[in-house]
């Protein structure tokens, strides 16, 4: 599938939204048994899109969390507890709602405002010390000392 191909179906698939807020509730996908790749990360399978790229990632909108493979070893400890911050949560949702998306910078994944159970993902894992917020355009800030 050529990329013009999959930017129509993603316009069709993601459109521009007007002022009031569009969620959807795309169910979560298992991937290793997991919904989540780390801390703002999930996936989902968007339905009506073709099988090629309906498996996707989200992007939490809002946050930054430490990566997984991270520069030290308390990043990748944080990185972790982000993560399973974020399964945990993922796991016991009764709701999960995807608000606003569009498409990332970076092919593939799409970034979306993220509540569980009516409760903003990016506000819980920034009050619970494993996040930083993050406006998606400035250069984060790194998570090592030194």
């Amino acid at each position: 599938m050529t990329i013009a191909a999959i930017a129509a179906i993603g316009s069709s698939a993601l459109p521009v939204l007007p002022a009031q807020a569009a969620c959807y509730d795309w169910p979560l996908r298992e991937y290793r048994g997991e919904f989540a790749y780390d801390g703002d990360t999930i996936y989902v399978a968007v339905p009506g899109l073709p099988g090629e790229i309906a498996n996707m990632s989200v992007r939490v909108r809002g946050v930054d969390t430490p990566g997984i493979r991270g520069s030290c070893e308390s990043e990748k400890q944080l990185a972790q507890q982000a993560r399973d911050y974020a399964r945990q949560r993922l796991k016991s949702a009764k709701a999960v709602e995807f608000c606003e998306p569009e498409w990332g910078r970076y092919g593939g994944r799409v970034v979306a405002t993220v509540r569980i159970d009516g409760s903003p993902l990016d506000l819980e894992l920034i009050n619970n010390g494993l996040a930083r917020p993050y406006d998606g355009k400035t250069k984060r800030q790194p998570w090592c000392q030194g």
